[in-house]
């Protein structure tokens, strides 16, 4: 009985769409083999006990049957929400991929043709990240990375701004409803974040700065061009000595350069 137990447990994991049918089977079986018997006693004469004795069988094998597919419905959802899950993030930081991080900004632009909104477009990456890597190994850039997108996180309004990694060092953010004022500032209050912040524990003598470039986003501007614009942006930034922020917006070119 226990290695047929086996078997059957073993057919529907490896099988789990056939579970109805197994069960439909086996509620047809017994139920034929219950009448039959019923029938073989006489007791279909007596109404109140077949009713009950039908009753009792479907429960028997309903409510069994019925826990078993709740249970594995429950864990084919998690598993698709970890999937879900892990197909938005990026796995060494844990925050949103690029792919991700387009197709809310595209939502977001959609939501400002509604509301008339402003938002921003950041680009930043971390200044000599080669030499992070090389001198204190990838083990420690890693690191680095981790502690930046969480530096970043604790800066942003979350769930508001999204924070995305961009690719390698890079990362992107989203402001939403914001001036360019506001955004230069925001991401000004970052980079000294960024700047100030400690990673001795990561590796002894280690310090890291980043580089920012901030652009526009309206309903009139799409992510293609925003993007591009803070990407034109993040390398004058770099360009004119890197730890600084260059911000560029539909109105002005404004370019602001605080050192260490």
């Amino acid at each position: 009985m226990r290695n047929f137990a086996s078997l059957v447990s073993n057919f529907v994991q490896r099988n789990p769409t056939r579970l109805p049918i197994l069960v439909s089977g086996t509620a047809i079986t017994l139920a034929t083999i219950s009448a039959s018997i019923t029938v073989a006693l006489g007791l279909n004469h007596n109404g109140a006990l077949f009713i009950a004795t039908a009753i009792f069988i479907s429960c028997a094998i309903a409510v069994p049957a019925g826990i078993i597919h709740y249970m594995r419905e429950v864990e084919i959802a998690a598993h698709q929400e970890k999937l879900q899950e892990l197909a938005a993030t990026d796995a060494l930081t844990g925050i949103m991929n690029r792919r991700t991080f387009e197709r809310l900004a595209e939502k977001e632009r959609a939501r400002m043709a509604r509301t008339g909104e402003t938002a921003a477009i950041i680009l930043f990456d971390l200044d000599w990240f080669k030499s992070i890597n090389d001198n204190f190994g990838h083990a420690a850039g890693d690191e680095v990375l981790r502690t930046v997108a969480g530096l970043a996180g604790g800066v942003l309004r979350r769930p508001v701004d999204a924070l995305a990694r961009w690719g390698g060092e890079e990362f992107a953010i989203l402001l939403s409803g914001v001036t360019p004022a506001q955004a230069y500032g925001v991401t000004e209050r970052l980079r000294y974040t960024i700047d100030m912040a400690v990673f001795e524990e990561v590796a002894q003598g280690l310090s890291v700065s980043a580089s920012f470039g901030v652009a526009s986003f309206t309903a009139d501007t799409s992510l293609h061009n925003a993007l591009s614009e803070a990407d034109r942006a993040l390398y004058e930034a770099k360009k004119e000595g890197r730890n600084r922020t260059v911000s560029r917006t539909d109105a002005e070119r404004k370019v602001i350069a605080l050192t260490r």
